[in-house]
C-alpha cells in the first residue's frame, strides 16, 4: 500500500497533536507533482483548517454543461497564461506561444520550463483539442484549475539531463523531435528534416514563433 495522510488541529482550541505519514511513493508524489516538501503540505493544510478557510471555500465550478470546444479553449488559456507568467518571472521578455507539437524541444529544452502534473492517463502532453472525449478534457481542466498541473522552471542540470534523455528516446525511434514546417518560396521543396537539439543551445534559443498546429486554435 502506498499513500499519505495528514491529521491536524480542527481549530485554535484543539490541542491534539498533528500527525502525518508519507509512504515512499507518497513522498515522491508530493515532491514531483505538487512541488512541495511533505512538511510544507502539512503546514498548508493546518493553516487552511485552523484559519477557517474551509468554511469560506467556493468549490471549482464543474464544467459538465460546457461544450467540448469551450473546455479546450479554457485549457489553452490557462496553459498559455501560466507559460507567459513563468517566462516573465524568469526575465524572458520575448512572447512565446505554447508549442504542443514540439513541446520538448521548443519549450523544455529552449526555455527550461516544464509543465508538470499532467494527468498520467492523458500523457504525453499534447494539444487539449487532441484529447478526444469531453471527460478527458474536463479532467485536464480540473487539474489545471486546481494548479495540480502547472509550470515549473528547470535547473540547468535538469535541462541538460532532459536533452540527453530526449535524444536517447528519439534515437530509439520515439518521435520526440517532430518535423518542422517551414515557409518556403514557390517551387522550393519543403524540408522534412527532424528537429534535433542544438549543440550550442543555451536554453534561450529561437522558439518564440508559433508553429502551425502548435498553438491554441
Amino acid at each position: 500500500m502506498e499513500g499519505f495522510y495528514i491529521v491536524v488541529h480542527g481549530g485554535v482550541g484543539d490541542l491534539s497533536a498533528p500527525k502525518v505519514f508519507f509512504s515512499p511513493k507518497g513522498n515522491t508524489f508530493v515532491h514531483l507533482v505538487l512541488d512541495l516538501e511533505p512538511c510544507c503540505l502539512a503546514l498548508k493544510f493546518e493553516s487552511f483548517v485552523v484559519l477557517g478557510l474551509a468554511d469560506k471555500f467556493v468549490s471549482i465550478p464543474q464544467p459538465e454543461s460546457h461544450p467540448l470546444n469551450k473546455l479546450v479553449g479554457e485549457c489553452h488559456s490557462i496553459i498559455q497564461k501560466g507559460l507567459g507568467d513563468i517566462l516573465h518571472d524568469s526575465s524572458v521578455t520575448k512572447s512565446m506561444c505554447m508549442n504542443y507539437d514540439n513541446y520538448e524541444h521548443k519549450i523544455v529544452e529552449h526555455f527550461s520550463m516544464e509543465l508538470i502534473g499532467w494527468p498520467n492517463d492523458l500523457l504525453p502532453i499534447c494539444n487539449p483539442g487532441q484529447l478526444g472525449r469531453l471527460d478527458r478534457v474536463q479532467k485536464l481542466l480540473i487539474a489545471l484549475t486546481a494548479k495540480v498541473c502547472h509550470w515549473k522552471k528547470l535547473s540547468e542540470e535538469e535541462r541538460q539531463r532532459r536533452i540527453v534523455l530526449n535524444t536517447e528516446h528519439h534515437t530509439c525511434g520515439e518521435q520526440i523531435y517532430k518535423p518542422c514546417k517551414k515557409h518556403t518560396s514557390q517551387g522550393t521543396k519543403k524540408s522534412t528534416a527532424p528537429i534535433a537539439p542544438d549543440a550550442d543551445d543555451n536554453g534561450m534559443g529561437d522558439g518564440s514563433d508559433c508553429d502551425e498546429g502548435s498553438s491554441a486554435a
